[in-house]
């Protein structure tokens, strides 16, 4: 039989050998019982028993064919099949039986006369029959359970690709909203470098040109869809920031509030980076009094909170509007990466404007927050 059924199935194979050998040697048991109590077990009996129960097992793997192969069909055409097979092999089985039973006589030196042809062939048929069709059963139950692991491997490898095409589609859509800010970011710092050499204060341009390389270089290395330290993601920030402390002076003022404890709490990169520049743009750029920028981490409950705010006094004249890139874009991070579980809150006041992100608290040393990539 195992040269009917795939590798993969051995054990299926094996058990339906086993369930073979087990069935017929019962039967081969069960036949003797009677002769043995009644009237002896002549060798002419032993035989005829030896070769039926031999015969039937061959036979058998003609049957469990039928099982594996039919065992994806409909049911009505499994039922059929397996009718076919049945009756099939009980005909051959009784044929073989009635025709060698004169033969086996007279070998075994028998008095003993067997049936007519046609009556034997046709009771053997009816007691064969039935114990094809329990092993045809239980080949049936054999397969079903196979048939039901196999789907359970292929729902579980389904299972594992879309998992890895989701944590795939989620890292690409976190690169892509990473490096969407970098244009954003790298167009305000050159029209700010533009508008010093055009004014030819050249010296800040030149400042702001270092330190834009040194920035860059701090944030491109990272990968754009990991989580890094708040302490890492803070330095990255200062580097931001003395970017814009060329331009502005003594006009920002910047205050960083951290928590030890919260220097390894995780967050994405480049999160707080557009939060800042909103401040400055909208804040500190219009006014001609110094602004102070303040980056506050603190913890409310298993979240991690952070403040963005600044105390810029309104103009007269209304801000510049802007794209709204940055907040939009920070708010589908969260979303990919926290599903509900992250939010970002603004709020303007009446001296300045505030920005609160809210996300689940978890540490460097610890496993990533359900839900991130």
């Amino acid at each position: 039989m195992t040269d009917e059924i795939p590798a993969s199935s051995r054990t299926d194979v094996r058990q339906a050998i086993a369930l073979t050998i087990a069935t017929w040697a019962l039967s081969a048991v069960l036949y003797l019982i009677p002769f043995h109590v009644f009237s002896g077990v002549t060798l002419y009996v032993f035989l005829t028993v030896l070769i039926i129960c031999t015969i039937g097992a061959i036979l058998s793997a003609g049957v469990y064919v039928v099982v594996r192969r039919t065992r994806s069909r409909h049911p009505a055409v499994r039922l059929a099949a397996l009718g076919g097979a049945v009756f099939a092999m009980s005909g051959m089985l009784a044929l073989v039986d009635a025709s060698t039973s004169e033969w086996i006589a007279r070998l075994a030196v028998s008095p003993q006369k067997p049936a007519p042809f046609g009556l034997r062939a046709t009771n053997n048929f009816a007691a064969l029959v039935w114990q094809f069709a329990l092993l045809g059963a239980a080949f049936t139950v054999i397969e079903a359970n196979n048939l039901a692991r196999d789907r359970e491997r292929e729902l579980a490898r389904a299972r594992e690709m879309a998992s890895k095409a989701d944590a795939a589609a989620s890292a690409a859509r976190l690169a892509a909203l990473r490096y969407q800010l970098n244009p954003h970011f790298l167009f305000n710092t050159l029209n700010a470098i533009s508008s010093l050499i055009v004014t030819r204060d050249y010296e800040p341009a030149d400042a702001m040109l270092g330190k834009l390389s040194e920035f860059l270089r701090a944030t491109l290395a990272a990968a754009p869809e990991a989580l890094i330290a708040l302490e890492d993601e803070l330095a990255t920030l200062q580097h931001y920031l003395e970017i814009e402390s060329a331009r502005f002076g003594e006009r920002l003022e910047v205050a960083f509030v951290c928590p030890s404890e919260l220097n390894d709490a995780l967050v994405p990169s480049f999160v707080l980076q557009p939060l800042v520049e909103n401040a400055i743009k909208y804040g500190v750029a219009p006014s001609a009094e110094p602004v102070a920028v303040r980056v506050e981490a603190t913890t409310d409950g298993d979240m991690l909170v952070i403040f963005v705010e600044d105390d810029a006094v309104p103009g007269d004249a209304p801000a510049k509007p802007g794209t709204g890139l940055g907040i939009a874009n920070i708010r589908q991070r969260l979303e990919t990466l926290y599903g509900s579980g992250g939010t970002l809150e603004t709020a303007r006041r009446d001296r300045g404007f505030v920005s609160i992100l809210r996300i689940p608290l978890a540490r460097r040393r610890a496993s990533l927050p359900e839900g991130a990539a």
